[in-house]
């Protein structure tokens, strides 16, 4: 018994030192913060929580508050900042919104209009019996305007292990579903899939999401994939994750690495990502008015 405490005192050192260890091999990969190229010129967008490039205009982004907001999203000339459409949804209450992604389903034919989905996934203190994605034709974002409740799909989604928080989504092409990354202040924690049927339409349907795999990620705050490469990006409040994909390998195994990290430090609570068409990364911020940051070059 007298040999156990001293064994006890070797362990702790041994643990604290390979968990600063993998801390510092994922930071020594990180790359220098961007400067802010523009701010999003809106005083009614104080919290930027979800981001996403237009496909109908590749140079505009869309945005939302986080909650506390009515159901409307904003558009922006990412190039200058300037707001250039404001977009209400009609009988839709926006308890927490924190995503935003764009699914463009037919990649040879223009014609066919992109959907622009809205995560209602938000639930900081774990109590909601289901959350909601939204999703629609992606408006004209060079102009204003309320899309009707007959032209809004919705699903109502549960978790097989309870309820989560969540701010981060993405569209997976492969699986032809929406997959949800939550939000925990410690590691690994639950991707869950979703199918989504976007062709759908109203009544609402409800749906459980299948858990594929934990990611060792706390406080993910928001998500994209780049659909060029397939790499995901997630990013917290303070840095940005890189999931490279490589050939021959599934989701799972893609998001099992170890990511690449770049530093966000120079920001105030990063909450919103997405990856432009040139396969640059551009994030916001909460605040007023909101900084929109490229934090990777273009490829």
């Amino acid at each position: 018994m007298k040999q156990i405490a001293p064994v006890k005192r070797l362990i702790r050192p041994v643990v604290i030192f390979l968990c600063l260890w993998v801390t510092w091999s994922l930071l020594s990969k990180a790359e220098e913060d961007a400067a802010v190229v523009v701010h999003l010129q809106d005083s009614e967008l104080t919290e930027s929580s979800g981001l996403v490039f237009s496909k109908k205009d590749p140079s505009c982004v869309w945005s939302h508050n986080d909650s506390g907001d009515r159901a409307r999203l904003f558009a922006f000339d990412h190039r200058t900042g300037q707001r250039t459409g404001v977009w209400e949804l009609e009988s839709v209450d926006a308890i927490d919104w924190e995503d935003l992604a764009i699914v463009h389903q037919d990649a040879d034919d223009d014609t066919v209009p992109s959907k622009l989905v809205v995560a209602d996934c938000g639930d900081n203190l774990g109590r909601r019996d289901d959350v909601q994605l939204w999703w629609m034709d992606e408006m004209d974002p060079r102009n204003s305007g309320t899309v009707l409740r007959q032209q809004l799909h919705s699903i109502r989604v549960t978790y097989p292990d309870g309820a989560h928080d969540c701010e981060a989504i993405w569209y997976d092409p492969s699986s032809r579903s929406l997959m949800l990354l939550c939000k925990r202040s410690i590691p690994w924690v639950g991707l869950y899939r979703v199918p989504i049927d976007l062709d759908a339409g109203p009544p609402s349907s409800k749906v459980e999401a299948e858990l594929l795999v934990r990611v060792p990620i706390a406080m993910a705050t928001a998500a994209d994939r780049d659909s060029s490469t397939g790499d995901v990006w997630v990013c917290t409040y303070w840095q940005a994750f890189r999931f490279p994909s490589k050939d021959g390998m599934d989701l799972v195994g893609q998001m099992s690495q170890t990511p690449s990290a770049i530093e966000l430090r120079s920001l105030r609570q990063v909450e919103a990502l997405a990856v432009c068409s040139d396969s640059s990364v551009w994030v916001s911020s909460e605040g007023e008015p909101a900084p929109l940051v490229k934090i990777t070059p273009a490829k």
